[in-house]
């Protein structure tokens, strides 16, 4: 019986917030940042990027020529030679991607924040959390439905915004094009995932709309901004035989660290992580990642429904 319901509970919820004003808002939102992921992000990749010869960029053209400066040698710069099989790898990376990528770790969380607490929220302060506890149904189910609902209503608004630009990327032979617009498109999914998870956990807590939006930029705060730097000084503190373990633990924690250097890695970029983060390029490591990040999001969604359920419980 209590099976049955579940369904139709998760329907509701869908109907719910195919009305929301709030989703249409940002359906305009993701076709805008697809838009910019096609006219300033892809089409950047086409572009010739200045010929670089002896590691100064700008200059090659004139720094070697007889009379017009010194030889390039007397300083210890020698010249580079082209990697003609990695030469598309390494153009899917560049500052246009990279701005893009940032731009989207940014907004998506705080949008599946805001629809998750206020969405709970105002179950409360309309009193329609109180009827569903005459019902006799775990919270479980409502917690599960509320995820689901928000999950589903955002990846086919999602969907809608990037599908299409992908599709045609595709049908007209764009193939690596469209592999790193698929590499968004999957960034975004397990980013709607993991925050639609933690908007449970901030809505089972909060009593107020206020109140849910306070902890809701709180959050997104600590997790984008703030963890990265306690991550910097944490590591330096583990010794280096363990400082492997302890950086990917320490980077599993925050999925929007753990999202963003899986994206990185999957554009062959490793190198823009810096000395702190070159460790993660062990063979083992860089092979597992994928693995690694799914699991812990898992776990993650599980802790979320676990600890918002026994919020509602000591709070009803």
């Amino acid at each position: 019986m209590k099976i049955t319901v579940l369904p139709k509970m998760i329907k509701y919820e869908l109907i719910l917030l195919v009305r929301s004003k709030w989703l249409l808002s940002f359906t305009v939102l993701f076709m805008l940042l697809a838009s910019l992921l096609y006219f300033y992000g892809i089409q950047s990749l086409s572009t010739n990027p200045t010929e670089v010869t002896y590691g100064i960029d700008g200059v090659s053209n004139t720094i070697a020529k007889p009379g017009r400066g010194m030889d390039p040698s007397y300083f210890g710069l020698k010249p580079i030679e082209k990697d003609i099989a990695n030469e598309d790898i390494q153009a899917g990376y560049n500052r246009a991607i990279a701005m893009l990528m940032n731009l989207a770790l940014w907004i998506l969380p705080i949008i599946c924040l805001i629809l998750g607490v206020t969405s709970i929220v105002s179950d409360k302060e309309n009193s329609r959390l109180a009827l569903y506890k005459t019902y006799q149904i775990p919270y479980t189910h409502y917690l599960i439905s509320k995820f689901v609902a928000l999950a589903v209503s955002l990846t086919v608004s999602l969907g809608l915004s990037y599908g299409i630009g992908g599709l045609i990327l595709a049908i007209t032979g764009h193939s690596f094009e469209a592999n790193i617009y698929s590499m968004f498109i999957v960034l975004h999914l397990l980013v709607i995932l993991v925050f639609t998870g933690a908007s449970l956990v901030i809505g089972s807590l909060s009593s107020t709309r206020m109140q849910g939006l306070s902890f809701s930029f709180f959050f997104w705060s600590f997790v984008l901004f703030i963890y990265e730097f306690l991550i910097f000084s944490v590591i330096d503190l583990i010794p280096y035989a363990y400082k492997l373990k302890g950086l990917l633990a320490l980077i599993l924690v925050n999925p929007i660290e753990s999202i963003r250097i899986w994206a990185i890695s999957r554009l062959q970029a490793g190198y823009v992580f810096g000395p702190e983060y070159l460790i993660l390029q062990d063979g083992n490591t860089a092979n597992h990642l994928t693995l690694y990040l799914v699991l812990s999001i898992f776990i993650i969604l599980g802790l979320n429904i676990l600890f918002s359920n026994q919020i509602m419980k000591r709070k009803g």
